[in-house]
């Protein structure tokens, strides 16, 4: 019983405390863990030492990030424009016969027919060799100018590609 008694004593003045706010000691005396049994003793003193904290001089120069929008290296090529060769029975074997496009613009002549045609310029300059049924064959124009062309299986069937600078 008078253990009791003491422990409620002991209890009530630590509940009490000693009148005023001034503390006294810490508070890891009174928090034990019991997985550290190498933690601080009674009666023991430790140190803390602060962290050591490196401020850069005022006048060095500040770290930025700066993120750049990305650049295109290489102009998107314009969609192609199209032409149909077709057979003799549809009128006209190149559709549109007249195809006006811009300097660098894609001309792609599609074969419609069930027979191979070809694109030949009558400058020469460009010449589609033989255009399976089905397949297609692409020039790209890269100066301004009128060509007229035909096909080389049909030399009748004639076109005209219209070229206008940008």
């Amino acid at each position: 019983m008078k253990k009791l008694v003491f422990a409620l004593a002991v209890l009530a003045l630590l509940l009490a405390g000693c009148g005023d706010d001034s503390k006294v000691g810490s508070d890891s005396l009174t928090n034990f863990d019991p997985n550290n049994p190498e933690g601080p003793r009674l009666g023991e003193t430790t140190t803390t030492t602060p962290a050591e904290t490196t401020v850069p001089p005022a006048d060095a120069p500040q770290a930025t990030t700066t993120t750049a929008k990305p650049t295109a290296t290489t102009r998107p090529s314009a969609p192609a424009y199209e032409v149909k060769i077709q057979a003799d029975t549809a009128g006209s074997q190149f559709e549109p016969r007249v195809a006006q496009v811009f300097v660098g613009t894609p001309v792609k002549w599609v074969n419609t027919d069930s027979v191979a045609r070809s694109v030949e310029f009558a400058d020469q300059s460009y010449r589609s060799g033989p255009i399976a049924p089905g397949a297609s064959a692409t020039f790209t124009p890269n100066r301004a100018g009128e060509f007229n062309y035909s096909d080389g299986t049909r030399p009748y069937a004639q076109g005209t590609l219209r070229v206008q600078g940008r």
